[in-house]
């Protein structure tokens, strides 16, 4: 084959991959009005140069797309003649993407997640149950190593180059002899966003073969099972947990705080990884999308390899990508940096399921404190339980009918102008909501699996018996329960599905039991100190529960308080337990088109308008329990709107015992008003 026919191909490959570049380029100016009309104005107006960056970014995956096209072209093009060769290249092309399809969705099993869910007519599954992708994956490389040893030199080592840098990216550094144990014991968190505590085998799941690995753990473990969380939405709830502190106090009050009030947070030296890091330890967290809060607030820890925060910048650059589905497909599975090059801000997609790669990364750093012998602090957040339900294959059929074919059939489909203007649907069939429900197990399936791959590596470097290992969750889940549509935090009817969360911890020389108690995610900061033998700070409300755990105490009495958290949507439309009267009574302020803008002097986040903050606050549903009564107050335009559940006799909570005179009626409603969470119920 000679260089002239080489260069020509290469040619047209340029000109096929640019005309796929500038059709994706349209595409997403098309997908861009059918978000919202801020959205769309906000692209076109001042963030029009950003919106232009984020297309040419993806430039670099469509020159290497046309280097390797013209690699594996040009030498079947030679022996098929000069005569069409565009036709002929468009042809070859088409079959060689086929056939790369094959090692592509084979490493990168959630991007067939990603094609079946946009052809749900398609069983595209069967491709791993009949090793299609394994046969595929033989011909790519029999096509590839031919075509490399006819392309010359140069071209060879370059393309050779992109693989060796692709496989070094996935390179697993191997597992370091047994550790010896340090004095100071280490500390590992394995969660996984928006878990009902009812979704636990060991709590009575409705799939006995959910959670394998979980039940396993939990007999060597603490079960803790009545902790309640202060907010159910992931920013307040893990600045709750690590500054041991409620809302009220630390004051992120939503998921789109000021950048006063993050940067309030930023310098508080009393959380739990600062402490950690002034008393030795190393500090890391290791997450995906889910997991961009710790990018938007600074608590601490001395590493973060998170997803980025969901600024304007990163929502331009979500909205670019999926507007380009080959660069996805070619490169969305390739490991590390490289991955990231290629396919930028893919560390945002809820789309790609990689909790292997965060695997990975977190033992990178466990390593590394090994190696330095100096304890460590790491905690893994990961992403499957949370909407759209997107987990891996095989998880994410094991479950659900296969022969379903309604809505919500991969996962739960909204569009973002659907959910900012009427939520999620406020009804639905019951073969569809059962679908739904079985997807969520999928998806804790999917955790369950990452679990035991953890505690896998952690005893395979010997650290499994001086590291406190908890498993828990930020917050519950709605799945269409009495009252509640789907999501989390926006009220609290139906039960505590939302608020309610499994926690296990593994304390070393602490036998495995299980406590009934009543505790809040506020007293889980004071009890890890205390078990590390940190001093608690004073500015920390919540209660060393450590006494407890180790069995040295009785129940303390304590009670809990929480709130709803920002709606995107019209608040009563979330709220189908409300009579017509009641809903016409609901005070309504949120919807994101109303309450948000871009702030350009904080890295261009969204942020609550400050004119409406204190309203959003105002309008928040409040509830406060003890171990038997829960008292739910949901702001009305002239009179609260109470609800009170016995919810030892009630623990669906269905029962309305407000304004019956009950003294615990009037009792609950002064602790809602103090909402202090050192008070004890007599």
């Amino acid at each position: 084959m000679s260089r002239e026919h080489f260069k020509q191909v290469l040619l047209l490959q340029a000109l096929i991959f640019g005309a796929l570049y500038l059709a994706s380029v349209a595409t997403f100016v098309w997908m861009a009005d059918g978000i919202t009309e801020r959205f769309t104005a906000m692209a076109r107006g001042p963030y029009l140069g950003t919106a232009v960056l984020a297309q040419l970014r993806l430039l670099p995956a469509y020159a290497v797309l046309t280097l390797v096209a013209a690699a594996l072209t040009a030498p079947l093009l030679a022996r098929l003649g000069e005569g069409k060769l565009l036709l002929k290249a468009l042809g070859l092309n088409l079959v060689v993407g086929v056939v790369a399809l094959g090692p592509a969705l084979r490493h990168g099993p959630g991007l067939v997640d990603v094609v079946a869910r946009k052809l749900p007519a398609f069983d595209l599954y069967g491709l791993y149950r009949w090793h299609v992708l394994d046969v595929l994956t033989v011909v790519f490389v029999g096509l590839a190593l031919f075509s490399l040893a006819q392309v010359g030199r140069r071209v060879g080592a370059l393309v050779v180059l992109c693989l060796v840098l692709a496989g070094a990216a996935a390179f697993r550094h191997p597992v370091p002899s047994v550790a010896t144990p340090l004095s100071q014991p280490n500390v590992l968190i394995i969660a996984t966003d928006s878990w009902r505590f009812d979704r636990v085998g060991v709590h009575g799941a409705r799939h006995a073969d959910l959670t394998p690995n979980i039940d396993a753990f939990s007999k060597q473990a603490i079960d803790l099972t009545n902790l309640h969380v202060a907010t159910a939405s992931t920013l307040e709830a893990w600045v709750t947990f690590f500054t041991g502190q409620l809302p009220q106090t630390h004051g992120i009050r939503s998921m789109y705080p000021s950048r006063e009030e993050v940067r309030a947070i930023d310098s508080m030296s009393a959380t739990v990884p600062r402490l950690l890091n002034a008393a030795g330890y190393d500090t890391f967290v290791s997450s995906d999308w889910v997991g961009n809060c710790f990018d938007l607030v600074d608590l601490g820890f001395a590493k973060r390899h998170v997803g980025p925060v969901q600024n304007f910048e990163a929502l331009l650059l979500e909205a670019t990508v999926k507007a380009h589905p080959l660069v996805l497909l070619a490169f969305g599975a390739l490991p590390g940096v490289l991955g990231d090059v290629m396919v930028p801000g893919r560390a945002s997609l809820a789309g790609i399921a990689r909790p292997a790669a965060l695997v990975d990364q977190l033992f990178e750093e466990v390593d590394s404190s090994v190696e330095a012998r100096r304890p460590f602090f790491g905690t893994l957040f990961l992403s499957p339980t949370h909407l759209p339900y997107n987990s891996r294959y095989p998880f994410n059929v094991k479950y659900g009918d296969r022969a379903y074919a309604g809505p919500h059939r991969y996962q739960v489909e909204v569009s973002a102008h659907e959910l900012i203007t009427t939520g999620f649907s406020p009804t639905l069939p019951d073969e569809a909501i059962e679908h739904v429900q079985d997807l969520y197990d999928d998806a804790v399936s999917d955790f369950d699996d990452t679990v035991g791959q953890v505690l896998g590596e952690l005893d395979a470097r010997g650290l499994a018996s001086n590291t406190i290992v908890i498993i828990t969750t930020d917050h519950g889940e709605d799945l269409y329960d009495p009252g509640s549509t789907l999501g989390h935090g926006t009220n609290f009817f139906g039960g505590d599905q939302s608020t309610h969360i499994p926690f296990f911890v593994r304390l070393p020389g602490t036998k495995s039991s299980t406590v009934s108690s009543l505790a809040r995610t506020v007293d889980l900061a004071p009890t890890l100190l205390s078990a590390l033998n940190v001093p608690v700070p004073a500015s920390m409300e919540g209660v060393d529960l450590l006494p407890v755990l180790r069995g040295e105490a009785s129940e303390p009495g304590l009670i809990s308080y929480a709130e709803t958290c920002y709606l995107f949507f019209p608040k009563a439309k979330a709220m189908t337990g409300l009579s017509e009267a009641e809903r016409a009574e609901v005070v309504e302020l949120s919807g994101a088109a109303d309450t948000l803008e871009v702030d350009p002097e904080f890295r261009d986040n969204l942020v609550l308008r400050p004119a409406y903050r204190e309203a959003v606050i105002d309008a928040k549903d409040r509830m406060v329990r003890t171990t038997r009564w829960k008292l739910v107050e949901i702001p009305g335009k002239t009179r609260p709107i109470r609800r009170l559940y016995d919810v030892l006799a009630d623990p669906r909570q269905v029962n309305d015992l407000a304004g019956q005179g009950l003294p615990e009626e009037a009792e609950l409603a002064a602790l809602l008003e103090r909402r202090d969470c050192r008070a004890r119920h007599p």
